[in-house]
Parts: C-alpha cells; structure tokens; sequence
C-alpha cells in the first residue's frame, strides 16, 4: 500500500492525517496531530505512517488483518446438487455451539474476497464501525453505500461518492426500522449486514439474521415454490434445513461466517424467495429438527435418487453413520416416489476429442501428474455401490491409469454444455459407439439423505412431514429445540 501524508495547510490545531487522500480512523477516530501543519517530504514522510501503523496494531477490538498474500482462497468443494457445500476473513466471532431453548442468530457468507461490495437500504439504515461503536453514518431508502478493500483497511465512501475515511472494521450496516431489509449486489435480505477485510486483503460480506427468516430464503430455493398440496415436503424442507443449520453452526468460522448462502451450503436467496405457503411450513415447524442419540444429524438431502440413496461411507468414504444408510425410494412396492423428477432418468453423449479435452483439462486438478497433452485410451467402471452409483471409474490415458472415486467423477466428466457442469450423478452405465462415448444414467445429486423429489412424490400420496423424514433418515426422532 502506497502511502503518503499530506502537505495540505489546515487549521493549526486540528491537522487531520490523510493516506491516499483519505482521512484515516484508528480504532473508527480521526487521527489528528496537533501543532502547526506538517509537510514532510521524501523519504522520511514514511515515518509517522510507519509508527501509525504499529498504533494501529494495539486498538482494542478486531486484530488488523495482514496486507494481501496475494494467495486465492483454498478451492470449494465441488456444488453437488440443487441443495446442496474460502479469502478467509479473520474472525471476530468465537466458536459457535447451538444453545437449546434459543432462537440461533446466524451468520450467511453472501460475498468473499471481493474487491468492492456496494449496500444500499429498502429504508433507512445506519452504518457503524463496529470496533469503536462510531456511527460513520445513516441513510434513507435507496442510497447506496461503497466498500472499497484497501489492503488492510475497509474504504467507506457514503452516497454520492463523499469519502469518510478507512476503517479497520467489522462495518455493521442496520436498518433502522424493524421491517427493513438491506440489499447487496441484486439481492435484498432481512436482517443486517456486517462488511469484513480478510486476511488476503479482500472484502466478505456476511447476513446476519435469526435462523426462522433465514429459512424463509432457503426452503423456496431449495426445494421450489410448491402449492398448498406440497406443504408436506416443504416442512420436511424446512426441518432438514433447520437442522443442517443448527449442526453446522460455526462450521466456517475461520471465514467469519456459519454457512455459505450457495451450494456449498444451502441455497439462500434472501427476501426475494420469500413464499407465502413455505413460510407457512416454517412457522408450524418452528423449531423443530431431527435428533439421532438426542444429538441433531447431519441433514443431508440432494435433488433426485432415481430409486434408492446412498449410504454415507459409500459416496465419501469414512464410517458408516445410521441414518444415513442407502434406502429404497419407496413403500411397499409403490413406484419410485422421485420418478417424476425431469432427471431421474439421463443422458450425456460426448464425442472422442470433447471428451479428451475435458479430461485435460480436469484432471490435473485431480491428479496433478495429468499434465499436458491428453490422448484416452480407455475408460471404465470398475467398483459399484449397492445402490448401483459408480464407486471407481478408471481411465487409462497416454500419462497411465487414473482412478477416480466418488464424486471425483462427476467433476472429471463434465457435461458438454457451456460452462461444462458437473455430471449429475454416479448413477450411470458407460456406452461406446464408434468415437462417441455416451452415459445413460439417473438422479442429480450426491444422493445422500432426503430425496427432495421424492419428499414432494411423498406428499402428493400424502404422507405427512414427519414420515417422509423418518423415510429418510432412519431411526431419528423429532425434537422442538426453541
């Protein structure tokens, strides 16, 4: 970070000290010097912003970030389905355990490692540096607020450009009255907003809000906008998600937030989402989520199973856990419940020379010896689960054999449409024709938990919240926690 101090004559007793041009705040204060106005030139105008800095680092409150590493954030797992999994910002947060009898106030990762991120306001808001309690300014509907990362400074310019300084940060942005809601990017959200530096010198933007308005912004999304003869499945939805939720509180807290608001967590999308028959289901499930031994479970579900989900250690690896155990997708010789899922059955054609440069282009990512130039020689299923999803896919190539497992193979054979998606499943059968290799498969997801396209088969037969979840998750109970 460049910097400099002005030579600009202010008033004798009030010289304010400036880098880049903007008034800098310690611990969300003005740094004044006192005495005549300073012009310092050349090398020694270092100085005073050299000792600012090891000022800084003993404010109170939030440590100061590092400068930017220049290093991108450690990969995301790969997206897995319509349900759904870092800039690590430096937590001011501790490590969240969930408190029965407490509605949970949670924190979403909207944005990282932004360079910019622009909030305004559906009516009037405030914005505060949380470290020093400073209100740096308020706003009425629709003016829009800049963040700007400034190594390890938080840029905060205020509506029509006007500058108020850099701050260290957390910057809590709040509506100011009980129904207002914040918007971020093209997205408006309930509760607050809270701007972070993180250690690569980037911005992360959290949502800060009760866990039940949470829900409101994920049931829809996840599961869809179902009629009143759906309300079933979506209070399934909203348990499962309740539950993901309360299990999985503090899981990224290095990052400075509980979950992502996309696939990589739950799917949340915020005011916008908001459905009148899912709130419905959310407010008659109120607190409630599904316990294993009286602990809450790991509530996993994915979009299609196409007749049977997978056991756990089958799709990850790892112990096998109860609940998570492979289940037919139906009742008593029924049909398969998902059977009307748009893919529960599938089909990917890639020709010869798509499909190598696919492979060349994935593979290293997996397995950094498949460098350079790709020739496929082969390619087969060798290991099955129960469920029929593939358990080892080899390919042989002119850099040897690979072996993939799990979902490793969804993102090495990824279809050939533009942005080059992930393959939907493991659940497939290979075909070679000539110099074109096709996969006949079904279901689109890991397949682990509930199947949502089977949870809403369900309600249409009219089964009740409860029996779809227990479907799916044997041998859990039903507890209302808050």
């Amino acid at each position: 970070m460049h910097s400099r101090v002005t030579d600009k004559v202010v008033d004798r007793e009030n010289t304010e000290l400036r880098i880049l041009g903007v008034p800098v705040r310690l611990c969300g204060l003005p740094v004044r010097t006192p005495g005549p106005p300073l012009r310092i030139h050349g090398m020694f105008a270092w100085i005073p912003v050299f000792a600012l800095f090891l000022v800084l680092s003993g404010c109170a409150g939030r440590p100061l970030p590092s400068t930017p590493s220049g290093q991108t954030d450690p990969s995301r797992p790969l997206p897995t389905t319509p349900s759904g999994r870092p800039a690590p910002p430096v937590p001011s947060e501790p490590s969240r355990v969930f408190q029965p009898d407490q509605l949970p106030v949670i924190r979403i990762g909207l944005l990282v490692n932004r360079d910019s991120a622009s909030l305004t306001g559906t009516g009037g808001f405030k914005v505060v540096d949380r470290s020093s309690g400073e209100v740096i300014g308020t706003s009425s509907s629709g003016q829009m607020w800049k963040m700007q990362a400034k190594g390890a400074w938080i840029d905060v310019s205020a509506p029509g450009g006007g500058a108020q300084g850099l701050y260290t940060g957390p910057i809590q942005v709040t509506p100011t009255a009980r129904e207002g809601r914040i918007k971020v990017t093209d997205r408006t959200y309930r509760g607050s907003m809270e701007v972070v530096s993180n250690k690569n010198g980037k911005l992360t933007v959290v949502n800060i809000l009760d866990l039940e308005n949470y829900l409101r912004g994920v049931v829809p999304p996840e599961i869809g906008k179902l009629k009143e003869s759906g309300i079933e499945a979506l209070k399934a939805q909203a348990v499962a998600a309740r539950t993901y939720t309360v299990s999985n509180l503090g899981r990224r807290k290095d990052l400075g937030f509980d979950l992502y608001g996309t696939v990589a967590d739950q799917v949340y999308h915020g005011y916008a989402a908001e459905w009148s028959v899912a709130d419905r289901a959310i407010a008659e499930t109120r607190g409630m989520i599904a316990t294993y031994k009286g602990k809450p479970i790991a509530a996993h579900y994915s979009s299609t199973c196409a007749g049977r989900t997978e056991s756990i250690e089958d799709a990850w690896g790892g112990a096998a856990v109860p609940y998570l155990r492979g289940v037919q997708d139906r009742d008593r010789g029924s049909a398969d419940f998902c059977r009307h899922s748009p893919v529960y059955t599938w089909r990917v054609e890639w020709k010869k020379n798509t499909l190598e440069n696919i492979l060349a282009t994935r593979l290293p990512g997996l397995d950094p010896r498949k460098t350079g130039e790709f020739s496929l020689r082969d390619i087969s299923i060798k290991q099955r689960s129960p469920s029929g999803r593939v358990r080892l896919l080899e390919i042989k190539s002119n850099h040897g054999t690979t072996t993939l497992r799990g979902d490793k193979i969804r993102s090495a054979l990824r279809r050939p449409v533009r942005g080059q998606p992930l393959l939907r499943s493991t659940k497939f059968d290979l075909k070679f024709r000539q110099n074109t290799i096709v996969a006949e498969g079904g279901g689109y997801g890991h397949g682990i938990g509930m199947c949502q396209m089977g949870a809403i088969g369900m309600a249409g037969q009219g089964y009740k919240y409860d029996r779809i979840l227990k479907h799916y998750y044997r041998g859990i109970d039903l507890k209302r926690v808050y």
